[in-house]
């Protein structure tokens, strides 16, 4: 999958390869909040993405569990976000195999990033989009399980 995304985000750097895996195999698991906090969150993020002019795919496919939904089109589809709110709780009780990602994290490990990568895998996994990618491809989106793309709307 990071191919595929290499080519739709050339200026894909490591921790966005990172984030990628971590949606990919792990799902939105690092994200527990309420149902309110999510709107929340999600109207702020929209009415920062809303003025952007991206070109989105509404729901981009990371991993044959998971897809990033994207909020602006969503958005502007649906005026509201509260099914994708529902679709990404119950994104959260899905149990994934944590060795797997590992497994994927250490097939990117070469002469050049090795100890930054062990230095990941040491830690909560937690990481950010690069400068470099928020700038240029505007990353608003929530991760749903694909089990759930019935629930919004799709």
């Amino acid at each position: 999958m990071i191919n595929v995304h290499l080519k739709k985000y050339p200026l894909m750097q490591l921790e966005d390869k990172l984030k990628l895996i971590f949606q990919g195999q792990l799902g939105p698991r690092h994200l527990k909040m309420d149902e309110e906090l999510i709107m929340n969150n999600l109207m702020k993020e929209y009415n920062i993405a809303k003025d952007i002019d991206y070109k989105y795919d509404m729901i981009e496919e990371i991993s044959d569990k998971y897809v990033r939904v994207y909020l602006k089109p969503y958005y502007e589809k649906y005026h509201d976000f509260s099914k994708l709110a529902k679709a990404f709780n119950l994104s959260l009780d899905i149990v994934n195999d944590e060795e797997v990602f590992i497994n994927k994290v250490k097939e990117l490990i070469n002469i050049d990033n090795k100890e930054y990568i062990n230095k990941y895998l040491s830690s909560n996994y937690l990481i950010s989009h690069s400068k470099i990618y928020k700038d240029n491809y505007h990353p608003f989106y929530l991760v749903i399980h694909k089990n759930f793309i019935s629930v919004i709307g799709e």
